[in-house]
């Protein structure tokens, strides 16, 4: 097998790892001692009626009041005393689905949803009912830059309920797969758990929370215990809820299963995932409070409560960090993310140029040692042991490591997979321009021309360091595998990969120039 074929199998091998590495990306629920599980959680059988899955339908008649603040724009409503919306500016989102409210206070076990009258005072908001039993009270208290500290109480004798059983909304509706790929449900208690995985229908967490937080893929709301939570219920939501939601946003964008099929890469954005809701069971008081943040491992780690977890990499998380680090850095001095993507091209090949230099030196002198090698082969065609022998000795005698040439692409393989997690998962490449009709780096390119273009420079560069017939197959293959791949990549990482294979290019152009004997 020549060197040629040994380098394109060993690049298949990385890409396939990296799908799988994809996959398995995805963050799993954090392992809870099995004493914890038995004494803190019980999990609700998963045969549940349909009613007790269904949000609340909220009266659109009750009063709203609006809350501007610098970061944040909050519109209440006076039945439920419920957030309408929750408005992140920097980001021009609202975490709220439409027609749907997060935070309504109801009398457990009851359906009514109470309507409140309210007072405005500075920046709080006061709810008040009178109830038969005595006065419910609802305070919401805007003392944060992303959120705000809200306070029920009800009489000695009653239970309540404070609901987000509509979960948080899908803001990236032009990629509506990939964000629902990112919805999570975490309770940190001791530690922080990721218990998206224990939700299949309905799962009742009644042991301890410091904070829990539901988040799509770019962002999070975290909800703070500063009293008492008997029980959290978790849910997850009907499908229709989602088909309903995506039917408000941007219909004319194809859907990522359509375009799956339509293209043949069945291994990016792959059909999406579940929403999830929660509703915390209290007593007379619930105090929380509340955020709204993106997933950005600088902002969220700063408010050090052990947020910044849900951004976990994995073991290449530390390597991920380091390399949006460098992308930062290179942003603040071209101020476009495109050209900083271009420039981390540049600095990872020259990182690696004496590496791919021996590579490219490897090559030639393999396809020297083609007739060599037939001459071998033929000889010893019926005695394998003596052929290997034979290969070996003249490999030896000329120097060649018939190995080499995987060195390179295997070394690299930790910062690509770490590269491929960032580009996808960073708020950073969130709606960043480039040039031109690259107007989102988190989305595919529109009209293919990166990962094609990508795929040319592939072909060319093969047809360039090949003289083996019989590999004719191979740089065909190759180009045209690796264009199906990258067709539904973000075009951020399609960037950086054609950016790479110009620099490939040059390379070989620059070390035949030097020579190679």
């Amino acid at each position: 097998m020549s060197d040629r074929v040994r380098t394109a199998l060993a690049f298949i091998l990385v890409i396939a790892i990296l799908f799988i590495w994809s996959i398995m990306s995805r963050p799993k629920p954090t392992p809870t001692p099995p004493e914890a599980v038995t004494r803190d959680t019980v999990e609700v059988p998963t045969r549940v009626s349909e009613e007790a899955l269904e949000v609340e339908t909220v009266p659109q008649d009750g009063d709203t009041i609006v809350i501007d603040k610098k970061d944040i724009t909050v519109v209440l409503s006076s039945i439920g005393g419920s957030v309408k919306t929750f408005y992140l500016k920097k980001y021009n989102i609202d975490i709220v689905p439409e027609d749907k409210y997060l935070f309504i206070t109801k009398q457990q076990d009851v359906s009514e949803i109470i309507n409140f009258e309210y007072t405005v005072l500075h920046d709080s908001v006061i709810f008040t009912h009178a109830h038969d039993r005595g006065e419910i009270k609802k305070v919401y208290h805007f003392n944060h830059d992303y959120g705000f500290q809200l306070t029920t109480h009800f009489p000695e004798t009653m239970r309540q309920t404070l609901s987000l059983k509509a979960g948080v909304s899908i803001t990236e509706v032009k990629n509506r797969g990939e964000d629902l790929r990112h919805f999570n449900v975490y309770i940190k208690d001791e530690k922080v758990n990721n218990v998206t995985k224990k939700i299949k229908d309905i799962f009742d967490y009644t042991g301890m929370i410091d904070w829990f937080a539901l988040r799509n893929k770019y962002f999070i709301i975290i909800v703070n215990n500063l009293a008492v939570i008997d029980t959290l219920h978790l849910y997850k939501l009907p499908k229709d809820e989602e088909k309903k939601e995506t039917a408000l946003g941007n219909d004319n964008n194809m859907d990522d299963e359509r375009d799956l099929a339509v293209f043949g890469c069945p291994f990016y954005m792959r059909g999406g995932g579940d929403r999830y809701g929660a509703e915390m069971i209290g007593s007379n008081k619930i105090a929380v409070s509340v955020l709204l943040l993106p997933v950005k491992y600088s902002e969220l780690a700063q408010y050090k409560k052990s947020y910044e977890e849900v951004t976990s990499g994995g073991l290449l998380g530390p390597i991920s960090r380091i390399i949006l680090f460098l992308f930062n850095l290179f942003y603040a001095i071209m101020r476009n993310y495109g050209f900083a993507i271009m420039l981390f091209a540049i600095l990872v090949k020259g990182l690696f140029f004496p590496l791919s230099r021996q590579m490219i030196i490897s090559q030639h002198k393999m396809q020297l040692l083609q007739p060599e090698l037939k001459k071998i082969q033929q000889k010893y065609k019926d005695n394998s042991q003596k052929l290997n022998q034979e290969m070996m000795h003249l490999y030896k005698t000329y120097k060649v490591n018939p190995f080499s040439g995987c060195l390179p692409l295997l070394v690299q393989m930790p910062i690509f997979f770490a590269l491929y997690q960032t580009l996808i998962t960073s708020i950073e490449f969130r709606q960043a321009p480039f040039v031109l009709w690259i107007t989102d780096l988190s989305l595919k390119d529109p009209y293919y021309v990166l990962p094609i273009s990508m795929g040319v420079m592939m072909l060319v560069q093969s047809l360039i360091t090949t003289v083996d017939p019989r590999q004719r197959f191979m740089v065909l293959f190759m180009p045209i595998f690796l264009v199906i791949i990258f067709l539904n990549f973000p075009s951020g990482l399609q960037l950086y990969w054609f950016t790479y294979n110009i620099l490939t290019l040059l390379e070989h152009y620059i070390t035949k120039r030097g020579g190679i004997k």
